[in-house]
């Protein structure tokens, strides 16, 4: 019979601590958002307040992980054994699929602002935006076709004359990163350390890519919309 899975309780801490920090980092983000809009011009309200909410959301899933974190291990004398209960690997696909598509929809309407013609591709970025909040609890694959998508239809025909421009495409970058982490850091369980290093190291993995698709891109839409008024104004007086 094999034994149950213990952590140490360095690790176990490790992994509750990154875990802590994405719930708090989203929910400061969202905070600060919501705020925002008192010290923004009223065209730029929107888009916080939508990413805003939508953050605010995804604390809450975020805070569901890392109480399925908590209850899935006790504390045994020196270390930790499972208990049985399950991971809530679903509510962080959950709060990905809430803030990642406000977020492109909050710099898609940031693009409409300086773009007068582009109406059409707003609403297919719109549209995109859906399916991808949509389709991604589903199918992963998909989620990241239609995130392709979506970021062709927000980087496409961007001039560099457009104060939302480096926003946009940092934005994009970042959650991007988070995307591909997966793959590209797959091999870490070669670092050693059996199943219960692979599962710490897991954890934090996902807390970074959260991180990188939900606080990044929204502490740049904050940025943004805080910077953009003056920046509008420097491009039209040169």
């Amino acid at each position: 019979m094999e034994s149950l899975m213990t952590l140490s309780i360095g690790d176990f801490r490790a992994a509750e601590l990154s875990l802590r920090l994405t719930v708090a980092l989203i929910g400061m983000t969202s905070l600060l958002m919501l705020l925002g809009i008192t010290c923004t011009e009223a065209r730029y309200r929107l888009p916080l307040i939508i990413s805003g909410v939508a953050l605010l959301g995804a604390a809450w899933f975020e805070a569901g992980v890392w109480m399925a974190w908590r209850e899935a291990f006790e504390l045994a004398g020196t270390s930790y054994c499972v208990t049985g209960h399950l991971l809530g690997g679903e509510d962080r696909v959950i709060a990905w699929s809430l803030g990642v598509p406000a977020i492109l929809m909050a710099f898609a309407l940031f693009k409409l602002t300086f773009e007068k013609a582009g109406t059409k591709q707003f609403r297919l970025t719109a549209m995109g935006v859906l399916l991808l909040a949509i389709v991604t609890p589903f199918s992963g694959v998909l989620g990241f076709l239609l995130f392709v998508a979506v970021a062709f239809l927000l980087g496409y025909r961007i001039t560099r004359s457009n104060p939302a421009r480096k926003y946009i495409l940092t934005a994009l970058a970042s959650t991007a990163l988070g995307i591909l982490l997966p793959a590209t850091l797959g091999s870490l369980h070669s670092l050693g350390g059996g199943s219960s290093g692979d599962l710490i190291r897991g954890e934090i993995l996902r807390s970074l890519i959260d991180i990188l698709s939900l606080v990044v891109p929204a502490v740049i839409l904050l940025i943004g919309a805080l910077r953009l008024p003056d920046q509008e104004v420097t491009a039209v007086k040169g």
